[in-house]
């Protein structure tokens, strides 16, 4: 399973140019209405909706695809390294892993903005590697009236979500958002936030939330729980971009970028936005990794040619 297989029927005709790119957006804005999305933009359109550690765990997998329960043992793994091995017993568990994900641990969050712009550079972010000739995607996912706020439910030291599965819709409605405080630097200049979910689940006969396409489901199929959490860790409800939006849905919408379009839409957004490297990566360790990458695969140390060279 991979993202073009099962986010691909819904995507519409791929974003080929800049202003093909701000008449989607619109256009998505002008049917969400009042709806509060969550945007996320990925360099590779094959790439799946997996966080970080449910991406690995998936890796690892011989059989079915983990499911939560797996999942919440993985964190409980992490959480007892970090709380032993680096005494880090002061920080509730929202904020650990916050940091974690911030210095590239896997956990279980998704990255997300609030802002179309900065989840469409994202997904055509410069990585001077392959992914800079594949599509790109991005994702909008309704958030409306789904907000975490660190209360006393919440802002615990165990992890907030480890009794949900059983009492809660946690793996069957949409993501929950999270907009943490600034820890880093990166939190408000990209106005970010995580997605928190359980790993997608549905009872018997009442998965008609993950058709194939558009239409009717017993034309276009369903699919199955296994293949819903190879291509998702967290749920979601495909809608059509292009078609209205019925007043009640709770919609995840997708964008399709096309690799020639992305050097063009990134230059624009740099330009006319200030939507770069520097300001969506603000902090010290932004920096290095991007001086890293220009001068390994950037070309920003190659000589330049001298006149005349080779000639006699």
């Amino acid at each position: 399973m991979d993202g073009t297989t099962f986010f691909g029927p819904w995507e519409g005709d791929p974003i080929a140019s800049w202003e093909d790119a701000m008449a989607a957006i619109e256009d998505v804005m002008n049917k969400i209405g009042r709806r509060r999305m969550a945007w996320r933009g990925q360099v590779n359109a094959s790439w799946c909706l997996h966080s970080g550690l449910y991406r690995r765990l998936l890796a690892q997998a011989t059989g079915n695809a983990p499911e939560e329960a797996d999942l919440l043992k993985a964190e409980d793994k992490l959480l007892s390294l970090a709380r032993d091995g680096w005494r880090f017993d002061q920080l509730p568990y929202l904020e650990l892993v916050a940091h974690m994900q911030h210095y590239g641990a896997p956990t279980r969050l998704l990255d997300v903005s609030l802002n179309p712009l900065v989840a469409l550079w994202f997904a055509v972010e410069q990585r001077h590697a392959d992914e800079d000739g594949q599509d790109g995607r991005v994702f909008a996912i309704d958030v409306t009236d789904r907000s975490v706020r660190l209360d006393a439910g919440w802002n615990t030291y165990d992890i907030p979500w480890r009794h949900f599965e059983k009492a809660s819709k946690w793996s069957l409605e949409l993501p929950l958002l999270w907009r943490p405080p600034s820890y880093n630097e990166r939190i408000p200049a990209q106005q970010s936030g995580f997605l928190l979910a359980g790993v997608p689940k549905y009872y018997a006969g009442k998965n008609s939330q993950y058709r194939k396409a558009p239409g009717d489901a017993s034309a276009a199929g369903l699919w199955k729980a296994d293949e819903v959490r190879r291509a998702t860790s967290v749920p979601t409800r495909m809608v059509d971009r292009t078609r209205n939006l019925d007043p009640r849905s709770r919609p995840t919408l997708t964008l399709r970028i096309a690799a020639d379009a992305k050097e063009p839409i990134r230059r624009r957004l740099e330009r006319d936005y200030g939507i770069n490297s520097g300001t969506m990566y603000p902090d010290l360790f932004g920096m290095a990794t991007h001086i890293r990458g220009q001068v390994d695969d950037g070309g920003l140390l190659d000589r330049p040619a001298t006149p005349g060279a080779g000639t006699s």
